[in-house]
């Protein structure tokens, strides 16, 4: 009996089909079983194991979760400068045996990269694959850290952001764990959502001061110079305009300021935007400075990109490629000034896309529905 030839039209699809699940479900899932299997084995997971964990373990014992200014450990990536909020909520991860917590940690994580894209409405199961290719996104989910986290609150402040109280207890604690994210506290009150903006400041606030007052505020005063020390140490390391100007020869007064001046040129283009009455624009641009406003920028804080590019672009679109690029470049330093650059370009490429309609990719995607013709039963 002979196999009849598949039309083109259905070899095609088939082709497709099999490209869209190797590319968009298998790459991702090995780079997550690979991702996953180091920290097994005990590699990766530092900022989990060497910061969070240790602070909460100092909680537990009643001593400070914070080293001195001059302990070396500032400069090596395992001091805990955060706030008391992130070493408190780690706590119940202390009971866990061995490597155990890491794990259950980076579970989370991964589970908050597909929280973020549901929050935000996509539904096209190719961004969520694609999403796991990012070096960004596999560097937080590597190395433990909050982003993906900070990135999921900023998430769920533009799906809940007509709902006052929901939006602002959520950017509220976030920024209570993590200062990240403040210009959505600006970008609220320029698309007329004070009292948004008001349950922000009063949740961070008590939140803040809430957590300090269960480690009896030790650390508080010299908390503002323990932040100061470390940019000054670590900020040349990092994926910032401030560093890639000192890579170019820049001197540090000048390349600050060259800082400074994209972060307050961001801003101001976030409010003029805004206040034009374009939500999703202002949105995507504040997000911009919550990069560009920090002073030490590592890989896993282009997670943070994710948003921008699912309000965007709930479809795979091209934008959501251009994160790639950033394979080139270390997870942890910086690298050469080439690696720098091309971190800071893809990021700054992802925002110019995101700020322009993109037309989605074909494939998979399902065409909108159309209205019955007259007459159809």
């Amino acid at each position: 009996m002979k196999v009849r030839h598949l039309p083109q039209l259905g070899r095609r699809k088939l082709l497709v089909f099999i490209g869209s699940v190797a590319v968009f479900g298998l790459l991702p899932f090995f780079a997550l079983v690979a991702t996953v299997g180091d920290l097994i084995a005990g590699n990766g997971g530092w900022t989990f194991r060497l910061a969070f964990l240790r602070a909460a373990e100092s909680i537990l014992d009643g001593e400070t979760p914070y080293q001195s200014l001059d302990d070396p450990t500032l400069v090596d990536g395992s001091a805990y400068v955060y706030s008391p909020l992130i070493a408190l909520a780690t706590i119940p991860f202390t009971v866990l045996p061995g490597n155990s917590g890491t794990i259950v940690f980076a579970g989370i994580l991964i589970a908050a990269v597909a929280g973020t894209l549901w929050a935000v409405g996509v539904r096209d199961w190719r961004c969520y694959g694609i999403a796991f290719l990012w070096p960004p996104i596999l560097a937080g989910v590597h190395g433990t850290n909050v982003s993906i986290l900070v990135g999921l609150a900023a998430a769920l402040v533009w799906r809940f952001r007509d709902r006052p109280a929901a939006s602002g207890v959520t950017l509220g604690v976030s920024i209570a764990a993590k200062q990240l994210l403040w210009p959505l506290g600006i970008w609220m009150i320029l698309t007329n959502r004070l009292r948004a903006a008001l349950w922000t400041a009063g949740v961070a606030l008590a939140v803040a001061l809430g957590s300090w007052a269960v480690i009896g505020f030790v650390g508080l005063v010299d908390y503002p110079s323990r932040l100061r020390e470390l940019s000054e140490r670590m900020d040349e390391w990092g994926y910032s305009v401030y560093a890639l100007a000192l890579d170019l020869g820049t001197g540090h007064s000048a390349a600050r300021l060259i800082w400074m001046a994209t972060a307050v040129a961001i801003i101001l283009a976030a409010v003029v935007v805004a206040r034009r009455g374009d939500e999703r624009r202002g949105f995507i641009l504040a997000m911009a400075a919550v990069i560009a406003c920090t002073p030490i920028v590592w890989l896993h804080y282009f997670s943070l990109l994710l948003v921008v590019v699912a309000v965007a672009s709930p479809r795979l679109s091209p934008v959501w490629f251009v994160p790639l690029a950033m394979w080139a470049s270390e997870e942890v330093a910086n690298g050469t000034t080439l690696q720098t650059a091309i971190a800071i370009g893809a990021a700054a490429l992802t925002i110019a896309l995101a700020l322009r309609p993109l037309p989605p990719l074909g494939g998979l995607a399902r065409a909108p529905k159309q209205a019955p013709a007259a007459g159809s039963p």
